[in-house]
């Protein structure tokens, strides 16, 4: 392989399409392209200590069953991208759906395992407030990532 490796974080959003095209215009034929969707499941979220619900435990039934609803969600936003780039022409694109741990980290250490020389990633345009209390998931991969990163407004 003689191309570089790219990644897109996909989610659906309007900046997500953004970051997209954009892959797809800096897309070499001998590149490769890592399409990327990550989430967090609900154990990861409320059995957390720093959850509001304070590590407490759910239903088993209810778990599976939001489980693999978010699943489900993951992989048509992965394969809406996946197909969109196969009619733009694109070869050497691959899927992935990201589930184990937070998602930021999930991204970059996904990055880090597969060599990416460039992420590409969509920005919300929080406020200074908001950004604040929020984080922002951008700017957590652009001073986390060991590759470069390109931010697209």
């Amino acid at each position: 392989m003689s191309g570089k490796i790219l990644m897109v974080l996909v989610d659906g959003s309007e900046s997500a399409n953004k970051a997209f095209e954009k892959v797809i215009e800096f897309k070499k034929d001998d590149d490769t392209l890592y399409i990327c969707h990550s989430c967090q499941f609900p154990e990861q979220i409320l059995t957390s200590p720093m959850s509001p619900m304070g590590g407490a435990a759910l239903d088993i039934e209810f778990f599976e069953q939001q489980k693999k609803a978010l699943e489900d969600h993951s992989k048509r936003v992965v394969a809406k991208y996946l197909e969109e780039a196969k009619s733009k022409n694109a070869t050497n694109v691959h899927s992935f759906v990201l589930t184990a741990g937070h998602p930021k980290e999930q991204v970059c250490e996904f990055a880090k395992e597969k060599s990416v020389n460039t992420i590409f990633v969509g920005t919300r345009g929080l406020g200074a407030v908001k950004k604040l209390f929020l984080g922002s998931f951008s700017d957590y991969i652009l001073h986390h990532a060991e590759c470069d990163v390109m931010l697209v407004k």
